[in-house]
């Protein structure tokens, strides 16, 4: 009997754990607990607020909380599913595993996922319809069923090790057109009978190898099926510059020091809540702001930049020569929710 209680006290304590209620801590938000070794742990989790997260991010190596460091070594699932309006995310080397459906559906274009993840769970990215690029550590050992599937603008992948790569994981990426295995070791293992990689991939995108591990790639499936093959002498790769952002009569403009990039871009206005509004009792839109960062094949991204702006100057470009009301965009003599669906489709038109 002793012992029956025991086990419910425990079982009870397990269950108190999982049901913590989230924290915010400098803007992302997390669970706290001890793991089997007794180590600090933290989770990041979805907003709880349903505010989302935005911009660039950092996933950081550890987190403070009243006092207790945590480690932050999970992205819990579906902690970033859905969400508009991010754009780049950096992981950092604490992480070891990133769950299933983790960045699903959401807008980001940039992901650099750092050398101490293990796992990528299935779905984890499963079509995120702006991701342009990918950097995988070396560390991490499975990547799960779909999970870069339907990435379609995905352009390049760069591998950091030789993990196993599951069913799906990289179909539908119609525009990926370079793939980087950086590992001397070995190629990566797609499971037994899994078809990880759209058919016309290995017609029109070309496999980036290391010279040392050439032989492995040209004797393993699917690797030996890319009709393009660059060996590399030196699996080390440099990173773009970070690019500047100006902007003059309405046009948001990019440059960059390093030749030949693409630009990967989120501009957006300032957030507002939209529920139970009446009309023109919404806050009129002063400023925008913009974040971008380059990707060129063959580089790692540049860090992104990120830049705000009034709007007192773009107002009277919209129709030259007149005049009105910062935040009555659409000049119907009220500022309301149509000026900013209006704003939105004017800068993102032409910040392109």
């Amino acid at each position: 009997m002793k012992k029956s209680i025991f086990v419910f006290v425990l079982a009870f304590v397990s269950i108190a754990v999982s049901a913590q209620e989230p924290k915010n801590v400098d803007g992302l938000w997390y669970t706290f607990s001890t793991d089997w070794e007794g180590n600090n742990v933290a989770t990041v989790v979805s907003d709880p607020t349903l505010v989302g997260y935005s911009g660039d991010l950092v996933i950081p190596a550890q987190v403070e909380d009243e006092g207790t460091v945590y480690k932050v070594t999970r992205i819990g699932y579906r902690a970033f599913c859905g969400y508009a309006n991010l754009l780049s995310v950096t992981i950092g080397n604490n992480v070891k595993y990133i769950d299933d459906h983790a960045f699903s559906y959401s807008s980001v274009t940039s992901v650099i996922i750092g050398d101490g993840v293990q796992s990528i769970g299935s779905y984890a990215f499963y079509d995120c319809e702006r991701l342009a690029n990918v950097v995988i550590g070396k560390d991490v050992y499975s990547i799960g069923q779909s999970a870069f599937h339907h990435c379609k603008s995905l352009s390049y992948v760069i591998i950091g090790g030789a993990p196993g790569i599951g069913q799906s994981a990289f179909y539908g990426c119609e525009k990926l057109t370079d793939i980087y295995c950086l590992s001397e070791d070995g190629a990566p293992y797609v499971w037994y009978g899994s078809i990880a990689i759209e058919e016309s991939t290995y017609s029109n995108a070309t496999l980036h190898c290391p010279v040392a591990a050439a032989a492995n790639y040209e004797s393993s499936s699917p690797w030996n099926r890319f009709a393009k093959v660059q060996k590399m002498e030196s699996p080390e790769l440099t990173q773009c510059a970070t690019p500047t952002i100006s902007y003059a009569n309405g046009v948001v403009t990019f440059s960059c020091e390093t030749e030949g990039v693409e630009y990967n871009s989120t501009i957006w206005v300032p957030e507002t809540n939209y529920f139970n509004s009446s009309e023109g009792s919404v806050p009129s839109p002063s400023y925008f702001k913009v974040a971008v960062f380059a990707s060129k094949s063959g580089c790692l991204s540049s860090e992104t930049a990120i830049g705000e702006f009034a709007l007192d100057d773009y107002v009277s470009v919209v129709t030259p020569g007149v005049y009105y009301k910062q935040g009555d965009v659409n000049q119907d003599g009220k500022v309301n929710v149509g000026d900013h669906v209006k704003l939105s489709s004017i800068i993102l038109n032409e910040g392109k």
